[in-house]
């Protein structure tokens, strides 16, 4: 079996004196879609950061086993984009790891801007490559901040409710351009979700955060066992 992408050990969560969890103990590996659901308030955004090592566990720890620091990306629920730049900035910003200052001081490599476009394209955009970010409705920032995220090709993506401002249809079909980047980079995504839908659709693995449960979780494999 493959050495997991990172790894949680008795992990505990706090914020100010309330616990939100304890003894996780989680892999996140190859290949695996894992959704976090939970109502507002239960952890998932702070989870979330503590994986991506934002945030320092009350106790326990997180392994990250990725090869580099660039394997690891997050799509932010505030999404953290540039309002006084455009959409295409915006993307090419997911780039910046890879290059100098000066070499994209006046302008970005043109490999770079093909594939921000491309991304752009893919998620219905190509339209608004040029419009002030700004000027773009909630759910068409929030395809800009996964198309930036998604130039960084990371192997390990956290996402913080990536589709909640899009509609049914359009929130699969961004799911599922997400699912297949990062699973063809034999990656893992992490995506926080509120809609019981696109979870039983689209996870392998749900960790629910439930404050009702004496260790605040719990973990439901929903892949298909195999016949013996």
């Amino acid at each position: 079996m493959s050495t997991p992408l990172l790894t949680t050990q008795e992990l505990g969560l706090r914020i100010e004196n309330r616990t939100l969890l304890k003894g996780l103990t989680l892999s996140l590996n190859s290949g695996t879609f894992v959704a976090i659901t939970g109502s507002s308030g239960s952890g998932k955004t702070t989870l979330l950061r503590t994986l991506a090592g934002e945030l320092e566990p009350a106790e326990g720890k997180v392994v990250n086993h990725l090869d580099c620091t660039t394997g690891l990306a997050m799509i932010f629920q505030d999404l953290q984009l540039a309002d006084g730049a455009t959409a295409l900035t915006n993307v090419l910003g997911g780039s910046l790891g890879r290059h100098s200052f000066l070499s994209t001081l006046f302008r970005f490599p043109s490999e770079e801007r093909e594939k921000a476009l491309h991304l752009l394209a893919k998620f219905g955009l190509s339209g608004k490559s040029n419009q002030w970010t700004s000027t773009l409705s909630r759910g068409e920032r929030q395809r800009v901040a996964a198309c930036r995220t998604l130039l960084t090709r990371p192997q390990l993506l956290l996402a913080d409710e990536p589709v909640s401002s899009l509609d049914p249809a359009l929130a699969d079909e961004v799911l599922t351009h997400l699912s297949n980047s990062i699973s063809g980079k034999n990656g893992c995504l992490v995506c926080a979700l509120h809609n019981d839908e696109q979870v039983t659709k689209f996870a392998d693995l749900v960790l629910r955060l439930d404050p009702s449960d004496p260790n605040g979780w719990k973990l439901e494999d929903l892949k298909p066992k195999e016949v013996e």
